[in-house]
């Protein structure tokens, strides 16, 4: 009996010790290491693959790609520019390009990387005096070298629209136009931004670039993180 007691003490204080232990932070560097061994200057941003059931959901969220990056210290090739090229040579759509073509971008395009992008969840809502926008990404940038993942990420942006009438009638009419009609792009912008903000390392152009390999990032990976506006 003496000696079951002592057991359970010695597995409580175990458990006490290992739940007071410092845990691991997960650093920029420690995550995206090739970012900063041979870190690219050129972007190539392709189109988003869409698997969302919103049609229009590729064209908004493509749009607002290219200022995220940028702002980051990246160079991103012209995406229209970019796009027009991939559209007369059938390769508009994403899903069927693969990593054998990677090379013909830097040939090409002088792109040191190329981003690719996947629309998981694209989805509007509304009550009766709000309304919802959901958006999940996935995002991985490959080297044109090697096509080596350089970084990726994947994150949940829900975006919250809300109705200014103190009617309730009003509002909900309200609430249902703005979220049927609401201008995706600055809200597509603002998830962008702050996914890059969370997760991406500075880029060449970048006055920080190689100050931030210390950052922590969120280690729920695979790097889900939920970003409410």
């Amino acid at each position: 009996m003496k000696r079951t007691i002592l057991l359970s003490l010695s597995l409580v204080v175990l458990l006490l010790v290992v739940g007071c232990a410092p845990q691991k932070v997960v650093t920029l560097q420690d995550t995206y290491p090739k970012m900063y061994q041979n870190p690219p200057v050129s972007i190539l941003i392709l189109p988003p693959i869409n698997k969302s059931t919103a049609a229009d959901a590729k064209e908004y969220f493509a749009c607002s790609l290219s200022e995220a990056v940028g702002m980051k210290g990246y160079y991103p090739l012209p995406v229209e520019s970019v796009f027009g090229v991939l559209r007369d040579e059938g390769m508009y759509d994403t899903e069927n390009v693969n990593l054998a073509v990677l090379s013909n971008f830097k040939k090409h395009f002088g792109a040191d990387a190329v981003l690719f992008t996947s629309i998981e969840e694209w989805h509007k809502s509304w009550a009766v005096v709000s309304g919802s926008l959901t958006i999940k990404a996935k995002f991985a940038l490959l080297s044109t070298a090697n096509a080596d993942t350089l970084w990726d990420f994947t994150v949940k942006t829900n975006v919250n629209i809300e109705s200014q009438s103190s009617n309730l009638l009003a509002a909900a009419i309200e609430s249902a136009v703005k979220t049927a009609v609401e201008d995706y792009f600055p809200n597509c912008l603002k998830a962008n931004i702050m996914t890059m903000d969370t997760s991406m390392p500075y880029g060449k152009h970048h006055p920080s670039v190689g100050t931030d390999g210390i950052n922590a990032i969120p280690e729920s990976k695979y790097r889900e993180i939920e970003i409410s506006k």
